[in-house]
C-alpha cells in the first residue's frame, strides 16, 4: 500500500520509479499505483548484495570511530528506514486475510490495536532517520502523532516514564534506557542524543516518504556517508568469509591448483573491495499491494557518477537481444538475458574459466579406472577443451545473449535454451567426442544423426535417449524416449529437449528473426505457477493431489493468467533494480494452501 505523504520538494532520485515502470516489457502489467486520497488523515547485482549486508553490519554494529564524509549539500544521512501508515498496514492486513479466507480481518485487529496506537497519527508513516556525527552513527525515530503526552500516557501502563525539560524536550526513560523526545507539525522526534534532534528535516515525512510512497517498509543506505574506516571493516569481513570458504589445501589438489583457486578468491575481494568504495545508493523495499493484487520486493542500487560501476552499469541500460523468441511470459519458466561487458569483466571470467577448467580435469582424472579407460579420459578432457573454448570465444565476444524457456502439460515437457556462442565449430567438435564417448561405453547408443534438419543458420543434429519403463511420468511427459535436438548456427548454439521440440525450437528462430535487436531487460527470469502445478497434480501423491488439483483448477479459472512469480534486473539512471514479483494467482495460490493446512489440522480433510 502507498501513504498519503506528499513528495514536493524533493529531489528527482533514480529510486523514484512508479510500481509498474518496467520498460520495454511486452506482457501486461498493472498500471502504476496511486497513492490513496485520505480524508483526514547477473553477476554484479549478487556482488552488490553481498556488499550490503557487509557495509550495513559494520556501519551499524562497528564501534564508533571517525567522522563521516558529506555529500556536496552536507547532509550526513547513512540510512532512513521506513514503515507505512497504520490505515494502509491494515488494508493489507484485510487483502491477506481475503487470501486465507478471513475477510474483513482488519477489523478484528483494529480494536486490540487501538490501545497501544492512543497519540499515534494513523494516516501518517513512521520511520528511523540515522545520521554520522563526531561520535559515530546515531539514529532518530520519527513517529506520527496527534497528541505526544497522550502516547506517554500510555506508554506508563508499561512501565515507561517521561518528565518535560527546560528546554521543551521530554526525557524518557524504558528499561534502564533514556530517550529524549520533541514535538514538531505532528511528529515525535526520539533519540537517545539530544543532539540528533537539533539536525533533523522540518518534515520527516517527506522523506520517509520517498519509501513508504513505494513500499510498506523500505530502507536506504547511502554508502558514500559511511565512513571509510567502516567500509574497509566491511571489506575485511567480507575477506575472512571467503578465505573460510578457500578452506585448506585438498588432498588431491596440487599446489598450482590451490594456488589458482586462492588467486580467484583473492580476485572476488578485490572486486568486492572496489563496489563497496564505489556504491552511492542501495536500498530494500517491500509492498504488498492489494490493488494491484501482487507481492513486490525490490532492490535498488547506484554507483557513483562517474566511477567505474556506474559506467558499467551505463554500459547496460539498453540491452538488445537477437533471441527475442525466447521471450514466452506464458511459459512454465522463460529466462532471458542480455548485456555488454568491460574488458575488465572479460579480464575476469577469463581467470575465472581457467579455474574452472583445473577443477574439471582434476576430476576427470580422479574417476575410477573401471568407470573410464584411460583413452576414454583423454576423449572426454579434449571435448571439455573444445566446449571451454567456445565459452572463451563468447567471453571475447564481449556480450551476452540468449535465453531459455520450458513449456509443461500433464502429457508433454519441452525445454528450449540457446544463445550468443563465440566459435560454434568448437561446441560441434565437443559433441563429436562425447558422441565417440558414448559409442564405446554403451553399444545400443543409436548416435547422433548430424544435419538432420536446417533452418535459418542453423543446422540441427538430432538424437533419442530412451527411457527406461520406470518411473511412468517421465514417459507420460515424454515419450518412450526424449528427442533432443542440438543447433549450431553461425554465431549461436541451441538446445532443444522433449517433445515437438525441433518445431518448438524453429519457432523460437522465426520469431527471433523477427525482433533483431529488440530492447529487453538485462535479466528476467519467470515462472507460470498454473502449468507447475498441473503438472504436480497430476504426478504427487495421493493423499496431496486433490489440493493441488483445487490450487490449479484456481489458477486456470479465476486468476485471468495472473500466475507469474518474476525476477526482473531494470536499468535505472546510474544504477539497476531488481524486481521480484508475485502475482495475485500466486497470492492466492499461497492462501489456498494455508487454508488447506489449517482445515487438514483441524481433520476435515483437504478439499473444500
Amino acid at each position: 500500500m502507498f501513504s498519503s505523504v506528499p513528495q514536493g520538494g524533493l529531489a528527482a532520485s533514480p529510486y523514484d520509479l512508479p510500481l509498474g515502470s518496467i520498460t520495454n516489457r511486452q506482457h501486461p502489467s498493472p498500471a502504476p499505483r496511486v497513492p490513496r486520497q485520505k480524508g483526514a488523515g547477473i553477476n554484479g547485482w549478487v556482488r552488490v548484495g553481498l556488499c550490503l549486508l557487509a557495509v550495513l553490519g559494520t556501519t551499524l554494529l562497528a564501534p564508533s570511530i571517525a567522522r563521516a564524509q558529506t555529500d556536496p549539500a552536507g547532509d550526513q544521512t547513512v540510512a532512513i528506514l521506513g514503515v507505512n501508515s497504520i490505515d494502509n498496514l491494515l488494508e493489507d492486513v484485510d487483502f491477506v486475510g481475503n487470501l486465507v479466507g478471513q475477510p474483513a480481518l482488519a477489523d478484528q485487529i483494529q480494536p486490540m490495536l487501538a490501545g497501544f496506537t492512543q497519540g499515534i497519527d494513523p494516516s501518517k508513516p513512521l520511520g528511523l532517520i540515522v545520521k554520522q556525527g563526531e561520535a559515530g552513527p546515531a539514529g532518530a525515530l520519527c513517529l506520527p502523532v496527534t497528541d505526544l503526552q497522550q502516547l506517554l500516557t500510555m506508554l506508563g501502563m508499561f512501565g515507561v516514564t517521561s518528565a518535560k525539560q527546560e528546554n521543551g524536550l521530554q526525557e524518557i526513560s524504558a528499561q534502564g534506557q533514556t530517550f529524549f523526545a520533541r514535538e514538531a507539525d505532528g511528529w515525535a522526534l526520539v533519540s537517545m542524543l539530544p543532539q540528533m534532534l537539533e539536525d533533523l528535516p522540518a518534515n520527516p515525512g517527506q522523506l520517509i516518504g520517498t519509501l513508504t510512497n513505494r513500499y510498506d517498509v523500505g530502507v536506504r543506505l547511502h554508502v558514500q556517508n559511511i565512513p571509510e574506516q567502516y567500509r574497509e571493516m566491511a571489506v575485511a569481513q567480507l575477506q575472512l568469509g571467503l578465505e573460510a570458504g578457500l578452506g585448506e589445501k585438498q588432498a588431491q589438489e596440487t599446489d598450482e591448483e590451490f594456488s589458482s583457486r586462492r588467486e580467484l578468491a583473492t580476485a572476488q575481494v578485490e572486486q568486492l573491495k572496489q563496489v563497496i568504495q564505489e556504491l552511492d545508493q542501495v536500498s530494500l523495499g517491500v509492498s504488498l499491494d492489494g490493488e494491484n493484487q501482487r507481492l513486490l520486493i525490490d532492490m535498488l542500487y547506484s554507483g557513483v557518477p562517474g566511477s567505474n560501476l556506474a559506467e558499467q552499469l551505463a554500459r547496460n541500460s539498453d540491452p538488445q537481444t537477437d533471441f527475442a523468441g525466447f521471450f514466452q511470459p506464458d511459459a512454465a519458466m522463460m529466462l532471458t538475458f542480455a548485456s555488454q561487458a568491460s574488458d575488465t569483466d572479460i579480464a575476469k571470467m577469463k581467470q575465472s574459466f581457467a579455474t574452472a577448467r583445473e577443477q574439471i580435469a582434476v576430476a576427470i582424472a580422479g574417476q575410477a579406472d573401471d568407470t573410464f579407460t584411460t583413452a576414454e579420459r583423454e576423449v572426454f578432457d579434449s571435448a571439455v577443451d573444445d566446449f571451454i573454448a567456445a565459452l572463451l570465444a563468447t567471453v571475447e565476444e564481449g556480450k551476452m545473449d540468449g535465453g531459455a524457456v520450458l513449456n509443461l502439460s500433464p502429457n508433454s515437457a519441452t525445454f528450449l535454451a540457446g544463445g550468443l556462442v563465440g566459435d560454434p565449430s568448437k561446441m560441434e567438435a565437443g559433441l563429436k567426442k562425447l558422441e565417440e564417448l558414448a559409442a564405446s561405453k554403451n553399444p545400443e547408443f543409436t548416435g547422433i544423426h548430424w544435419n538432420a534438419a536446417e533452418h535459418k543458420d542453423v543446422k540441427f543434429h538430432t538424437l533419442q535417449l530412451p527411457l527406461p519403463e520406470e518411473p511412468a511420468e517421465s514417459r507420460q511427459l515424454f515419450g518412450d524416449a526424449v528427442d533432443v535436438a542440438v543447433g549450431i548456427g553461425d554465431k549461436s548454439v541451441f538446445l532443444a529437449l522433449g517433445r515437438d521440440c525441433l518445431q518448438a525450437l524453429q519457432d523460437v528462430l522465426d520469431e527471433s528473426a523477427i525482433q533483431p535487436g529488440k530492447s529487453i531487460a538485462p535479466m528476467e527470469l519467470s515462472f507460470a505457477l498454473q502449468q507447475i502445478m498441473e503438472v504436480a497434480a497430476t504426478f504427487a501423491a495421493a493423499e496431496d493431489q486433490e489440493n493441488l488439483r483445487l490450487i490449479s483448477e484456481m489458477l486456470a479459472n479465476n486468476a485471468d493468467g495472473r500466475d507469474h512469480v518474476r525476477v526482473v534486473l531494470q536499468p535505472m539512471s546510474n544504477g539497476a533494480r531488481i524486481r521480484i514479483e508475485a502475482e495475485e494467482g500466486v497470492l492466492r495460490a499461497i492462501g489456498m494452501s494455508v487454508m488447506q493446512s489449517q482445515m487438514q489440522a483441524a481433520g476435515a480433510g483437504g478439499a473444500f
